[in-house]
């Protein structure tokens, strides 16, 4: 052999070996945001083996807003905010703008660092009441997002672009639990009740729940089937449980429950602002409200009692709202005038309406614990696993009159 091929070819298999050893296959990513009532964050999980590493990105604005009309904006946003939700791929490349000396959040350049599975804007409870007020212009926003952010990732990448059910989001929190807390025991043995700024979501395993209700599917975890209920009341999330409750007048908390409202009462009591607040219909103990869904028939404004199943699950996580609340809030807030709360017309009401509600759901304090996790980790669990392969019937969207938004 000429000398001369003899070393080409020997570097050229050095070479080969050396990038077998050094570029080893991509892990794969799924792409989820969690569209919520307040504002919009991207998430990225890596899948290394059997584990999910979590890249939490930036948090941008509410893709609500532009259809509710909230947060100062209007249809006339809904291309800035659409473009905004987009760009956030772009954003979490780098690491994010310093707070107190660390970033907001650590880059990953999902373009480089993984193969892209799928992308899920995934809405919740702010986008249920925005698609019930304005369908029309609600798909025109689902489409448009569709389309800017596969021109970010490419044609090959799958983009899902919507609202999330009630039983999905409630699902995917359990899931969620299931992943990070709950290695050493059954799953069967825990619930969640997650509250979010505009919904609350009731989720356990019942497999002797009766499976014509709508709210009972059957799903794959762990590769094996399992009959899940999962309920979201629409209106009983705490930023809008104020508004949504029947007051004795309407959208304004009462008196008893204000802020501050024990600094010039000395005989005020947690019991006088609790009375007042209504989470079960009137002379019911067990049928929950649910100001926002509809009724079967079409009426707006119904109630859900949950199947006396719940009452027999041991351990409770207790998600969203839940974890920012502190034993000091009624004491700041109540009984004084303490700075602090993000919003004052409701510091007073919201942790004596946690505290009811759950005591609403007959779930004690010995049963619960809070856990600080995203239901989008649940989701691309549930992509991964297939989750949902098991359901037949079309999906259950209580929050629209006539059935579920097709875009």
């Amino acid at each position: 052999m000429n000398k001369f091929v003899f070393i080409v070819l020997a570097i050229f298999s050095v070479n080969s070996c050396t990038s077998e050893i050094t570029t080893p296959d991509k892990h794969n990513c799924y792409i989820v945001y969690d569209a919520g009532s307040s504002g919009t964050r991207l998430y990225i999980y890596e899948q290394s083996g059997a584990d999910l590493i979590s890249h939490e990105g930036p948090k941008v604005s509410a893709l609500a807003d532009p259809i509710r009309h909230t947060h100062g904006k209007d249809l006339s946003d809904l291309d800035t905010i659409t473009d905004e939700v987009a760009s956030a791929l772009d954003l979490i490349k780098l690491d994010g703008p310093l707070e107190e000396g660390k970033p907001n959040w650590s880059g990953f350049d999902w373009s480089k660092q993984c193969e892209a599975q799928s992308v899920k804007v995934f809405a919740t409870a702010g986008m249920r009441i925005a698609e019930q007020n304005n369908p029309t212009d609600s798909i025109v926003l689902w489409q448009t997002l569709a389309s800017k952010i596969t021109a970010k990732v490419g044609p090959n990448v799958t983009v899902e672009t919507r609202t999330l059910t009630g039983f999905e989001e409630g699902l995917f929190a359990w899931l969620s639990v299931k992943d990070v807390h709950t290695t050493d025991e059954p799953s069967s043995n825990y619930g969640i009740v997650e509250m979010g700024g505009a919904s609350s979501q009731v989720t356990f395993p019942c497999p002797n729940c009766d499976s014509v209700n709508d709210a009972v599917k059957t799903v794959i975890v762990d590769g094996n089937p399992m009959q899940i209920y999962s309920y979201s009341y629409l209106g009983l999330g705490q930023d809008e449980a104020p508004h949504s409750l029947p007051f004795t007048v309407a959208g304004q908390v009462p008196k008893s429950c204000s802020y501050g409202v024990g600094t010039n009462n000395p005989d005020w009591t947690i019991a006088s602002c609790a009375v007042e607040i209504p989470i079960t219909a009137k002379g019911s103990n067990t049928d929950i409200i649910d100001p926002y869904n509809y009724t079967k028939t079409g009426t707006k404004g119904t109630t859900n009692t949950l199947p006396a199943a719940h009452k027999n699950i041991p351990k409770w996580y207790l998600m969203g709202a839940f974890n920012y609340a502190k034993e000091t809030d009624i004491d700041d807030f109540c009984v004084n005038q303490h700075d602090g709360y993000y919003n004052a017309f409701t510091a007073c009401f919201n942790p004596i309406y946690l505290d009811k509600y759950l005591k609403t759901l007959d779930i004690q304090a010995e049963q619960s614990s809070k856990v600080d996790v995203s239901w989008t980790q649940g989701a691309a669990i549930c992509q991964i696993e297939n989750c949902l392969a098991t359901i037949t019937t079309p999906p259950v969207c209580r929050w629209m009159k006539s059935g579920c938004l097709a875009h």
